[in-house]
């Protein structure tokens, strides 16, 4: 008898439906698994995506091509790719996609509000309305309390004597703290994170970084946040201090999500170099040399704290397409 879902942790879930998916043949050699299809089907947030597909490379039942920004079945690089519709080709089990809706407000709403919440801090200071918030995320007024509680831990909400939840504002002050604290910590971080780092953790991150060249691409402000997140978070952050991983990442996730901000603008003339700075760090990792890229990381983040005033002054009103209906300026 299988072990029931609400045992599993989602990435076990994903990871071991998967794989009796290419035992069976059902995903053939060949075949690509990208991460974003995986999200899609199962429904879940990007981690538990992220720890399935390493387990199936771990369990050598495919391989890294990071060219096709995904993983493929099978060992051989001489079997062609073949993309296709991951969700043509894998059968979930009966009860299992119920069993995830269940669960998965913690791996898919949370990680959408945290971002959307700080995305908005520069703007100025909100109220948050609780039955809106439960109402838009289609969830009770009880996990939308344990939303907010989550929000206050990584300080980006608080709770008032009026027994109401506000956000914001980052104020320019409060901005160059939370870069000065980044600038001292994170190449010590990096330095710890590259002792256990799999090359092609870099490599994958080195290819995005290096294809954002078009005008289109430094323009979505997904996809530079997502650039941020490669470097800062997901190499950064996995360094072996816990103190040092919750610090940071209190630290890093209003200014991360400020390239939100501005991503929705269009092109900015910095966002260039930004991307110019990232790769730099990314291929002194990928060449090994350490001590260049947390040299390199700590000027990139001295540039980005030095240019921050001149990015504030021509940051335009929040655009109502960005405001969330259960955010009320205040």
């Amino acid at each position: 008898m299988g072990i029931p879902a609400t045992r599993r942790r989602l990435n076990e879930i994903v990871g071991e439906t998967l794989a009796s998916h290419i035992r069976s043949g059902a995903l053939p050699a060949g075949f690509v698994i990208r991460e974003k299809a995986v999200t899609d089907l199962f429904g879940v947030g990007r981690m538990p995506a992220v720890v399935a597909l390493t387990r199936l490379e771990a369990e050598r039942l495919v391989h890294r091509r990071p060219a096709l920004r995904g993983v493929v079945v099978g060992l051989s690089r001489a079997v062609p790719a073949r993309p296709g519709d991951l969700a043509g080709q894998v059968t979930l089990p009966e009860g299992l996609g119920r069993e995830l809706r269940q669960r998965n407000w913690r791996s898919l709403i949370y990680p959408a509000l945290e971002r959307q919440v700080a995305s908005c801090l520069l703007f100025g200071r909100f109220q948050i309305r609780t039955p809106v918030l439960a109402e838009h995320f289609g969830v009770s007024r009880t996990i939308a309390h344990e939303l907010l509680l989550r929000l206050e831990r990584v300080g980006l909400v608080r709770q008032e004597v009026n027994a109401r939840w506000y956000a914001g504002p980052l104020t320019p002050a409060r901005i160059d703290e939370l870069y000065e604290m980044r600038i001292l910590l994170e190449p010590a971080a990096l330095r710890q994170a590259v002792r256990g780092l799999e090359p092609s953790i870099v490599e994958e991150r080195l290819e995005r970084v290096s294809q954002a060249h078009t005008a289109e691409a430094r323009s979505d402000a997904s996809l530079l946040h997502r650039l941020e997140t490669d470097l800062h978070q997901d190499i950064v952050l996995r360094c072996a201090n816990e103190e040092l991983r919750a610090t940071l990442y209190r630290c890093q996730l209003p200014l991360i999500s400020v390239h939100l901000s501005f991503g929705n603008y269009g092109e900015r003339a910095d966002i260039p170099q930004m991307i110019g700075m990232h790769k730099t760090v990314l291929e002194h990792l990928a060449g090994g040399r350490v001590e260049e890229a947390a040299l390199a990381l700590k000027s990139h983040l001295r540039h980005s704290r030095d240019d921050n005033p001149a990015r504030l002054a021509d940051l335009p009103a929040l655009g109502p397409a960005q405001l969330q209906p259960y955010l009320d300026p205040i």
